[in-house]
């Protein structure tokens, strides 16, 4: 067998160069097939672009991850892995019936649920994390396990709102897990993160601003249901709470606009599921961050939870206070930023200075006067053989400059 390390790299390698080759041939069938994402009055990107990026992602985790297992010997890698795969090809169904026909939130939520139970049932829950916890225990330890795939699933699924910010955050998130898979010597943890990071860093290639493509809800779900089965799968060594507060801090950004969301849809009244444009990567470019700009922030603030979640992880509890309190203050500055620039009256446009030189070069234009309300006489302007010109402005009604006719168009 393969020594640990060339593994490693084998399927880092086996997922971005497997994701790389097939997003040009994934984005040529979405062009062919009209399957596209089109911009509206939520939505950023000025003209459609196909969104079946997910596909491509999916193949290069998947060829990854069973090349790994064929090298690599251990019954109970094996087993930890394939327990995944059932509930990650449904989810990757899901998400691909979604972006080529629409499903509603119900019949979504319903397969996620699906899902989740698959692998929880072939053992990657939060379950396992507790010796005996007796019937009672044990059913709500199940409970814990689904509503944490189909929520950090759906928060993914949330956040891909700017080009590359999904791919990214998902990456460096993924980053998290694979350093506390090596330190605590798990393969199957760490087998699954280097999948995921090579497939995103070459899914990124083409989904960075501007982006060729996007990983619609074929992408999103299934990076958010595979991030989740990390944080399950290291708590048979962390414990439950453990790996629970710290695998959300970890993806703190995605839950962090998930939660603001909701709050912000049950203190108006609307549905849960009802889309709006405020989520957090909205609220910067309102306050003025270029499209490139507010990726990167965000990608900031994440790292920054990334490093908290580590820190929960490796038994620093108070992480956790730090990153809830990082969490709800970036909230209310990313708000307040939002709303001044929307209150700030418009600034005055700006010329660069070569057409500010070439503008004052421009000879002044006369200003234009109003049209007095008073007949014009015309026929002095006229020659001798204009008696038609002249007939034809006597009989035409002047107005001032800029007044229309009731019938006019």
């Amino acid at each position: 067998m393969l020594t640990p390390l060339f593994t490693a790299l084998l399927s880092l390698g086996v997922a971005f160069v497997t994701t790389f080759a097939f997003v040009p041939q994934v984005r040529r069938f979405a062009i062919e097939c009209r399957v596209a994402d089109k911009p509206n009055g939520r939505k950023l990107h000025a003209h459609a672009i196909p969104h079946l990026g997910g596909i491509a992602i999916f193949f290069g985790v998947f060829l990854g991850l069973l090349i790994s297992l064929a090298a690599r010997d251990g019954a109970d890698l094996v087993g930890r892995v394939l327990a995944l795969l059932p509930g990650l090809v449904i989810v990757f169904g899901l998400g691909l019936v979604d972006d080529l026909r629409g499903l509603r939130a119900g019949v979504k939520l319903t397969y996620q649920i699906l899902a989740a139970a698959c692998v929880v049932a072939m053992g990657a829950g939060f379950f396992r994390a507790t010796a005996a916890p007796g019937a009672l225990g044990f059913a709500l330890l199940v409970g814990l396990s689904l509503f944490w795939y189909v929520g950090v699933c759906n928060s993914v699924n949330l956040i891909d709102g700017l080009d590359g910010l999904a791919a990214g955050t998902a990456t460096l998130a993924a980053a998290g897990f694979l350093g506390m898979g090596l330190r605590l010597g798990d393969a199957a943890v760490s087998l699954v993160s280097l999948c995921l990071i090579g497939s995103l860093l070459a899914f990124l290639r083409f989904n960075f601003h501007p982006a060729r493509i996007f990983m619609g809800d074929t992408g999103s779900m299934f990076i958010g249901f595979a991030l989740a089965s990390l944080a399950c799968l290291l708590s048979r060594h962390l414990g439950l709470w453990t790996a629970c507060l710290g695998g959300a801090t970890i993806l703190g950004l995605p839950l962090l606009d998930t939660a603001s969301a909701i709050c912000r849809r049950l203190l108006a009244r609307r549905h849960i599921f009802q889309a709006d444009g405020e989520h957090t990567h909205h609220k910067l470019m309102r306050a003025g961050l270029s499209h490139r700009g507010a990726v990167v922030a965000l990608y900031g603030l994440e790292a920054v939870f990334v490093l908290l979640g580590c820190g929960v992880m490796l038994g620093y509890g108070w992480c956790f206070a730090v990153a809830v309190a990082l969490g709800v203050a970036s909230a209310l500055a990313v708000t307040a930023l939002a709303r001044r620039a929307q209150l700030a009256p418009p600034a005055p446009m700006s010329l660069e200075p070569a057409l500010a030189a070439a503008a004052r070069r421009l000879p002044p234009t006369p200003s234009a006067e109003p049209v007095p309300l008073r007949a014009v006489p015309v026929a002095s302007a006229a020659g001798a053989g204009d008696e038609p010109a002249v007939a034809a402005l006597q009989s035409t009604t002047l107005r001032p400059s800029g007044v229309r006719s009731q019938t006019s168009r």
